[in-house]
């Protein structure tokens, strides 16, 4: 009998500081024109395209795992942003684990044999994966594994490691937990890419349970395809500075993304007999509304295909790493697919990467 990886449960969290995106605009407004920037005619063009590169992202909301206006109060260094990543990651981590493992009744936390954390957003040692899994009490012998600075495929880079496991091991059950607080590393500048970052992103955690069980409802992970395109490396970076980590997103991802999408998927489908056409289900990590955009025509998607990257791009804005998970824990919920549908899952990130997945309704 065949071994069919599925994934038998997926759990999200979100943190406690909830903020409509004019509220953001006004506090990114006031830590880089100044407190009385409405009051200053020189002001005015700079707050004007602030204003701009807001609107632009679709993002309507967000979550953040600090009060950002007691934490922005002031200058805040690397070592400051790192520990409170290490409080608040954990926190948040185990709220989607929990929410992951609550609905089952034949595995828990003890019977997870491998444990893969994925975050581009906080360092430390002990990290995540140590201290999720004694938090939890997990087996002392689970298989460890940090993916980090990745950015936003690094949860895509995990199904891929989950399959592989259990395709050797059927025996297997393997948690990915995804904690991405890029809400963390925002600092005043009028830097156009810079504010493009303060406007979009946002903090969330996830979780995927993974198994070989053909009595479970969910979907069969089937395959995954990577590739890079390393001339257009420097297009998306993420960088260590001592005010916190620095995205640089150029204007020309979108380029780049359009040059290579549809052969990429193509890769992916071919070797299971499958078209574009064939694809019931598109769960395309929201980099931004241009990269939707690019997606649509590429795909030569519908609007109902991507409706579920726009509706989280508007309600958690991209949350690098656990956007592409809260937009499959939305798919599922919402009961729209049928047994023997196929779905494809696609995220971006620094390299200049895309990470597919195929899975089976």
């Amino acid at each position: 009998m065949s071994i069919q990886p599925r994934i038998l449960s997926v759990g999200t969290a979100l943190p406690r500081y909830f903020y409509k995106q004019g509220e953001i605009l006004r506090l990114a407004s006031e830590r880089i024109l100044g407190p009385s920037w409405e009051s200053k005619t020189a002001a005015a063009p700079d707050a004007r395209r602030i204003a701009r590169l807001f609107a632009a992202t679709g993002v309507a909301q967000r979550s953040s795992a600090v009060d950002l206006n007691e934490f922005y109060d002031r200058p805040r260094s690397t070592g400051e942003r790192m520990a409170t990543y290490r409080t608040a990651a954990l926190e948040l981590g185990r709220a989607a684990m929990r929410a992951c493992l609550a609905p089952l009744s034949t595995r828990q936390a003890a019977d997870i044999s491998d444990l893969i954390c994925v975050s581009c957003t906080g360092y430390s040692a002990p990290g995540l994966d140590i201290e999720l899994a004694g938090d939890l009490h997990m087996p002392g012998d689970v298989r460890r594994l940090m993916i980090g600075h990745m950015g936003c495929y690094g949860a895509m880079v995990a199904l891929r490691q989950a399959l592989a496991t259990v395709r050797a091991d059927p025996n297997a059950t393997v948690a990915i937990a995804s904690v991405e607080l890029s809400m963390l590393h925002f600092f005043p500048s009028l830097d156009t890419e810079t504010i493009t970052s303060m406007a979009l992103f946002g903090d969330a955690g996830a979780a995927v349970l993974i198994g070989d069980d053909r009595n479970s409802p969910g979907p069969e992970v089937v395959d995954t395809y990577c590739a890079a395109d390393f001339g257009a490396a420097d297009q998306m970076t993420w960088t260590i500075t001592d005010q916190g980590f620095a995205m640089r997103l150029s204007p020309r991802v979108p380029v780049t993304l359009r040059r290579h999408l549809r052969s990429v998927v193509e890769h992916l489908l071919d070797p299971h007999g499958l078209a574009l056409s064939d694809v019931a289900h598109w769960l395309i990590h929201p980099g931004g509304p241009s990269i939707l955009e690019v997606a649509k025509d590429k795909l030569e998607l519908s609007d109902d295909q991507l409706a579920l990257s726009w509706e989280v791009l508007r309600d958690h804005g991209n949350c690098s790493s656990a956007t592409v998970l809260l937009i499959l824990d939305r798919l599922l919920r919402a009961g729209r697919t049928r047994r023997g549908e196929w779905g494809v899952m696609i995220a971006f990130g620094p390299g200049l990467t895309l990470e597919t997945c195929l899975l089976r309704f």
